[in-house]
């Protein structure tokens, strides 16, 4: 979803060409990053089928490097039309405008982006609330699980990592669904320029892991790090002071800092705990991977009585996003005659339960937690996983 501050890119041509009979008419503009506009598109086929995707459109300057960033968009491009996952973009095709203009055919996932939803929180000096923030984590955290079990069509396990996971991945849709797209990007980020890069970097600082930000490629680890700064920030608040230039937020970032601030709000100390372990500096003291992460979080929501929160996602986003909502209201439930109401009742902010002193903290403390040190990657090995399951 784009900003008002989003430059408007007018779309290199009307129409690309697939093979016969399909073609993809190119639309309005959604969205500009470092690296791709995206536009609004129409993907026609046999017999009048149409589906409306999103037509992303890399900025691919000739040069000497332009074979070796086109061969890694389109190696991710491979990559990622292997995920099936209900949490992640489904990518549709790859191919090229010009010799120099590569463009991607996805999925079109209608909604603001976690950015955007952090900005307009924030804005109303609001945080989101509680549960939204652990459903919305959690959903995060199954489409990196989702990514890492990808298989090719001939059952061999790709291992995909997100990279450089940020908010801007991340699509929360009018109808409920929280998608995660981009994966891969951050690989041919790298194969630019660097100036290029380092404007890249700029621009995806808010949730880099320490060794990303040095200069290394990230793993199942990193993508930790950055879900963990993402929790943090919808929780607790912004990883970096207001105050920080980019130059000061790259060295927090190299660091691994993550600013706290006197004015946080309380969490259950299972909360800090798992967010303190996603945080960790060193990577060898993190959480494995995602699948690891997810199921401390989900032990946590349980515990405190948050399960789906898709239908609290569709209440929540018109009320910060009324001038972009659907002009129909799609959180409308179905009427039912046996039913006083239409509408489900908004979820309790538990934010406002903590400081009113009415917690379920007796539940949460007997929410029982993997506190061993065991090597999870050997677990990883054996099972895949990561993790033990109690008996």
């Amino acid at each position: 979803m784009g900003s008002a501050t989003t430059p408007l890119i007018p779309p290199p041509q009307h129409e690309i060409r697939l093979d016969e009979p399909r073609r993809v008419t190119i639309g309005p503009q959604l969205g500009r990053g470092s690296m791709a506009t995206v536009y609004r598109g129409v993907l026609q086929g046999s017999f009048g089928i149409e589906r409306a995707i999103a037509v992303k459109v890399f900025d691919v300057i000739a040069s000497d490097e332009t074979d070796g960033i086109v061969a890694t968009l389109a190696h991710a491009a491979r990559e990622a039309a292997c995920i099936r996952h209900a949490n992640v973009a489904v990518m549709l095709e790859f191919g090229m405008l010009t010799p120099v203009q590569p463009f991607a055919l996805t999925e079109l996932i209608e909604g603001p982006t976690l950015v955007d939803v952090l900005d307009a929180y924030a804005g109303a000096r609001r945080r989101v609330p509680l549960d939204l923030a652990l459903f919305i984590g959690i959903e995060i955290a199954e489409a990196l699980v989702g990514a890492r079990a990808a298989c090719t069509p001939e059952g061999v396990r790709l291992g995909i990592v997100h990279g450089e996971l940020s908010p801007n991945d991340v699509i929360l849709s009018w109808s409920g669904e929280v998608k995660l797209t981009d994966f891969g990007i951050a690989a041919a980020t790298r194969a630019a320029s660097t100036v290029r890069s380092v404007k890249a970097l700029t621009r995806r600082i808010r949730a880099l892991a320490p060794e990303v930000a040095r200069g290394s490629f990230g793993d199942a680890r990193s993508d930790v790090f950055a879900l963990g700064v993402i929790l943090h920030e919808m929780m607790l608040g912004p990883r970096f002071p207001p105050t920080l230039s980019d130059a000061e937020a790259m060295t927090y970032a190299r660091d691994g800092i993550v600013h706290s601030s006197v004015f946080e709000p309380q969490l259950a100390p299972e909360l800090r705990v798992i967010m303190s372990r996603a945080l960790e500096r060193d990577p060898a003291k993190r959480f494995a991977h995602a699948g690891a992460l997810v199921y401390e979080l989900r032990r946590v929501a349980l515990a405190m009585g948050v399960g789906d929160g898709r239908s609290f996602l569709r209440h929540a986003l018109p009320s910060v996003f009324a001038a972009d909502a659907p002009a129909e209201d799609v959180t409308e439930e179905i009427e039912d005659d046996a039913r006083p109401s239409r509408v489900a009742p908004a979820p309790p902010d538990r934010f406002a339960l903590l400081r009113e002193g009415t917690t379920e903290s007796g539940m949460m403390r007997r929410a029982s937690f993997a506190a061993n040190d065991e090597s999870e990657d050997a677990v990883d090995e054996e099972r895949g996983y990561g993790f033990r399951y109690d008996p």
